[in-house]
């Protein structure tokens, strides 16, 4: 079994236990690459994945103990016991271990222990593009959520979005970029490494760019959907517009959830993407009742589509 091959049952088997999934997070403070990172609430938790269990993948393991509260490995399922030496590596040092059948079932065989306290690094790698990117955890051959290739996104979307020609400063004023010089940098990584979607023109002295007319995406409200993560587009499917509804209703709402969970574990079901939703406008809570929401004008036109 690939490492790759071990993603979809990790992810199923964190988002069924209310955890928020992020494959191949670059922390830059850390210098490297946690395989997968999980979220849920202030928790963050990292699985690095190999084919077998070794010293050295618990070494990768430990690069995270200052930056993660909880650490698991995971890797194959394997009819041997470990090795006393590396039972007592793991338990000493907090280490859970997750085991995958072939049959994509996950076991935990070991659980990690907690860590209260924990640098903030990891957590602010996390973006909206780890979601809604096509990455899978432990995958080899590139393709990385980089600062590079987060930027690069958020101005082919701005550019998108404009659908006209825009100079370096209207970009700039609009989108953050990694650059430490971002003028003649970004110029420069537009016209010799995005020249496949970018296109450039010099007019009265300016350098303008726009997406090539005939690869643009589609703008317009459709792509506001195609564009929300998964879980915020259930949780907006959930609401309504002229009625308010508790985090219990909406979690009730949600596949997958049965009533006794949505009564028990709302909170994990429904938070974090229905805070995501606020601050898109998209969904406002009631001023008036306590934990009530339900969607803005704008996120009803969006739910039309």
């Amino acid at each position: 079994m690939k490492e790759e091959d071990m993603y979809e049952p990790i992810k199923r088997w964190m988002e069924e236990r209310g955890f928020t999934v992020y494959p191949e997070v670059e922390c830059r403070h850390r210098n490297g690459r946690a395989d997968v990172v999980v979220t849920n609430g202030p928790l963050v938790g990292v699985v690095e994945m190999k084919q077998s269990l070794s010293l050295d993948l618990i070494e990768q393991a430990l690069r995270w103990r200052d930056y993660a509260h909880y650490i698991w490995i995971a890797i194959p399922y394997q009819p041997k016991s470990y090795k006393k030496f590396v039972t007592m590596v793991l338990r000493d040092y907090g280490i859970g271990v997750l085991t995958i059948s072939k049959f994509g079932s996950v076991w935990p065989d070991k659980m990690p222990k907690l860590a209260r306290r924990t640098l903030p690094y990891l957590r602010d790698a996390l973006t909206e593009h780890h979601q809604t990117s096509e990455v899978k955890g432990g995958q080899s051959g590139g393709g990385y959520i980089t600062p590079y290739r987060i930027t690069m996104n958020q101005i082919r979307r701005y550019l998108d979005e404009a659908n006209d020609w825009r100079t370096i400063k209207e970009i700039l004023d609009h989108c953050e970029t990694h650059y430490a010089s971002p003028r003649a940098s970004l110029a420069k990584a537009l016209w010799q490494f995005e020249a496949g979607w970018c296109e450039r023109k010099k007019e009265g002295g300016r350098l303008y760019f726009r997406s090539r007319q005939g690869n643009a995406r589609d703008t317009g409200k459709k792509k506001s959907v195609h564009k929300l993560p998964q879980k915020q587009w259930n949780v907006l499917l959930a609401l309504a517009r002229d009625v308010w509804r508790t985090p219990t209703v909406i979690a009730g709402k949600l596949p997958g959830v049965s009533p006794e969970n949505a009564r028990r574990f709302h909170s994990l079901y429904v938070n974090q993407p229905l805070g995501a939703l606020i601050k898109k406008g998209l969904a406002e809570k009631n001023p008036v009742g306590r934990g009530q929401y339900r969607l803005t004008e704008k996120g009803q036109d969006i739910f039309s589509e």
